[in-house]
């Protein structure tokens, strides 16, 4: 009996003394928010944004946990997670009825269209994408195409290529694979950082595809609400964490 309660106590103290209540934060493999590092571990911002959330506060402790775009829906009913960073209520939340409470919005951005530059080439080549060559990411839906998602859809109608990847996105516009891809703002940004020779082999668009407003997503009702997330938040943006991520991933400057 005292063996046991030894055993226990010894258990209870080798535990961090900043260990509060567990709280799952998905995440879906989409860079530079969530994107695999060499080891094959998920790494990307939302990763950062969850330390930082551990190092400002003791009351939770932020575990992430992946899962992916289209079976986030279904993790989330299942309890898989609690919180999820860099959504929209909009994106398929709110039609569900699913029981969530957005946090403010602490970042903005969207996606833009990009093409290979060339002489005579200029903003006005976005105007109509009806007669170009497409290239998106599987799985997620465009504005251009009226938020269709269907790949047999956007193969038909858009004659648009589907890749896994803003990588692979913008590979086919530099092997001039397609005419015009669709890419994250800030996965560009960072992208272009670590290849400044790129920027004069791409025309970026100054109009956006569509706009995100980010949130994060937490579950109504659980421990760890939306009121907790925007005090994390208001924290981190005072001392400057959250520019300083900005920053280092090459959102903002």
């Amino acid at each position: 009996m005292l063996r046991a309660y030894l055993v226990i106590l010894g258990m209870l103290m080798a535990l961090p003394a900043w260990a509060g209540q567990v709280v799952k934060v998905g995440g879906y493999e989409f860079a530079p928010f969530v994107e695999m590092n060499a080891a094959g571990k998920p790494d990307g911002l939302a990763l950062r944004l969850i330390e930082a959330m551990n190092a400002h506060q003791d009351r939770f402790t932020f575990q992430f946990v992946p899962t992916s775009p289209n079976r986030r829906y279904k993790d989330f009913e299942a309890g898989q997670f609690d919180v999820i960073l860099f959504e929209s209520p909009d994106w398929g939340w709110v039609e569900r009825k699913l029981p969530i409470q957005p946090s403010r919005v602490f970042l903005d951005g969207g996606e833009i269209y990009i093409t290979q530059a060339k002489p005579g080439r200029d903003q006005g080549f976005f105007a109509e994408l009806g007669d170009k060559r497409m290239v998106g990411i599987l799985g997620y839906h465009y504005g251009f195409a009226g938020f269709e998602a269907d790949p047999a859809v956007l193969a038909s109608r858009f004659r648009m290529a589907l890749v896994n990847d803003n990588a692979a996105s913008i590979e086919m516009i530099l092997k001039e694979r397609g005419d015009v891809a669709v890419v994250t703002d800030a996965y560009l940004k960072r992208w272009l950082r670590s290849r400044p020779e790129a920027r004069s082999r791409l025309l970026v668009s100054e109009r956006f595809d569509q706009r995100y407003a980010h949130h994060a997503l937490v579950r109504a009702g659980g421990a760890f609400t939306a009121a907790d997330m925007d005090r994390l938040l208001d924290a981190m943006d005072k001392d400057g964490t959250l520019a300083g991520l900005w920053r280092n991933f090459g959102i903002k400057d």
